[in-house]
């Protein structure tokens, strides 16, 4: 894997750089101690971005790549930075899990618009467990958190979800990015970011279902 073509295009989409970084960083974390998410670790703090945001972005693995992917990502910042990622006060207090359950329960709303009954009512068919845990930790312990704008957590999660290659769930973030206000341009963005750090091969199912998304 190189950086000789990222670098020209994280030049070309300057105004773009932050979301780009992080969503480079979100899909070469799922391979841990990546040599290239480290030098993108290092010009994310170069160039003075937020710790909080990246700190969001390692956090939010664990939900779809697991528990390890996110310490794996903590310990190359800190290596990076020196130092471990800053607690966000108001998040590491035990959150009663009403209101927890109450956010999540907002945030998945928004996201699915006239679709969330659907979705509902389907995933307790499948599992009353995991329909519950989708809104109590995905969205309402994670998902919701300050840190990262919320369109942005959706475009990070289209990143992931396009390598991972797990259809249903990256036409559901697709629609969930665009409802929470991302533009078509910052999709894309994110696609193409992704594709330059794995391959054109990796990326085409993705990007034929985009293409098909209704914008």
């Amino acid at each position: 894997m190189s950086d000789h073509l990222l670098r020209p295009f994280l030049e070309t989409h300057a105004d773009d750089e932050q979301l780009l970084l992080l969503s480079a960083l979100s899909v070469l974390w799922l391979k841990p101690q990546n040599p290239l998410a480290r030098e993108l670790v290092g010009r994310y703090r170069e160039r003075g971005y937020s710790i909080e945001a990246l700190r969001e972005t390692a956090l939010q693995l664990f939900l779809l790549a697991g528990f390890q992917t996110s310490l794996e990502a903590a310990f190359m910042i800190h290596d990076v930075y020196g130092n471990g990622l800053p607690a966000h006060v108001d998040e590491l207090v035990d959150l009663p899990p009403m209101r927890t359950f109450e956010r999540g329960w907002d945030l998945q709303a928004r996201v699915y618009r006239q679709n969330v009954d659907k979705l509902r009512v389907n995933l307790e068919g499948i599992s009353p467990e995991l329909s519950r845990w989708t809104v109590w930790i995905g969205y309402g312990l994670v998902m919701s958190r300050p840190g990262l704008p919320e369109k942005w957590r959706e475009l990070l999660e289209v990143a992931v979800l396009a390598v991972m290659g797990f259809p249903r769930q990256l036409h559901s973030h697709f629609k969930g990015a665009l409802n929470l206000g991302a533009t078509a341009n910052e999709v894309e963005l994110v696609l193409e970011v992704s594709q330059l750090v794995t391959t054109e091969e990796t990326l085409r199912p993705a990007w034929q279902m985009w293409r098909r998304i209704d914008k």
